[in-house]
């Protein structure tokens, strides 16, 4: 790997200040720029999309040098920075995640880590949303955003070009990953809503919203849930349609693979 890519980089993510991915994304960001912020919501935020907060104030806890917890959404912790600490001078790029869970097909919509990335990109800063596919949660491996994170965002990152990029990494170990693809978002994984009921202490009925998904169905070589079946590192571009730097599809991550 070379040295810095950027001066400033700005960190957030959805799964909250305290989560792993956060921490590894954070030891990737101070190998890529000589300046790292970090701002992410304080709780974890799951869900929220590109929502920004306007039916409460934000309230702002640092917890470091340029690091802090917000009250907020994640598109409430780039604004903010933007609006409180960078003025005429923004970050060169915007990383949100590491997200514990894959971002793919339908809950693109939904994804705090994918908001963020959003938010960036309407303010003309490039951004990369990262994500860690897992098969169990108590079971997460963290090893191929470990191994490849630093040399993807490295090809990805183009100054001068505002371009946003949703990165999934699969749920494998590092060694068995030689490709980085790009991808296009699938749909159809989503397939109704479903409700939990329960009661609370005081017999009151509650819900907790999900949904029923399967991606059995989605089979097309350049999707998203087809890529990370692939054990490939799945490459999306969000509101664009432009190829990987390069003009290719395919980045060759075998030499990171094998190191």
């Amino acid at each position: 790997m070379n040295g810095p890519i950027c001066e400033r980089i700005l960190i957030t993510n959805d799964d909250g200040i305290n989560a792993p991915g956060l921490a590894i994304l954070e030891n990737i960001a101070r190998q890529l720029a000589e300046e790292v912020w970090v701002v992410a919501p304080e709780h974890d935020r799951s869900g929220a999309g590109q929502s920004i907060s306007i039916h409460s104030p934000l309230r702002v806890y640092e917890t470091g040098a340029k690091r802090y917890a917000v009250s907020g959404t994640p598109a409430d912790c780039v604004l903010y920075s933007l609006a409180e600490w960078f003025g005429e001078t923004p970050p060169d790029l915007v990383l949100s995640g590491v997200n514990c869970g894959a971002n793919i097909s339908d809950s693109v919509q939904y994804s705090g880590t994918v908001g963020a990335v959003l938010s960036a990109l309407h303010m003309n800063i490039p951004a990369i949303a990262l994500s860690q596919a897992f098969l169990t949660r108590d079971g997460i491996r963290w090893s191929p955003v470990e191994t490849h994170g630093e040399a993807l965002i490295r090809k990805l990152y183009q100054p001068g070009e505002a371009r946003a990029w949703n990165v999934n990494f699969p749920a494998c170990d590092a060694g068995e990953i030689t490709t980085a693809r790009w991808c296009r978002q699938s749909t159809g994984s989503i397939q109704r809503p479903k409700l939990l009921a329960g009661r609370d202490a005081r017999s009151l009925p509650y819900w907790w919203l999900g949904f029923e998904r399967s991606s059995r169905h989605i089979v097309a070589p350049d999707a998203d849930v087809t890529v990370l079946r692939d054990k490939a590192v799945a490459i999306t571009p969000l509101r664009h349609e432009d190829p990987l730097p390069g003009g290719t599809d395919t980045f060759d991550l075998s030499a990171e693979a094998a190191e």
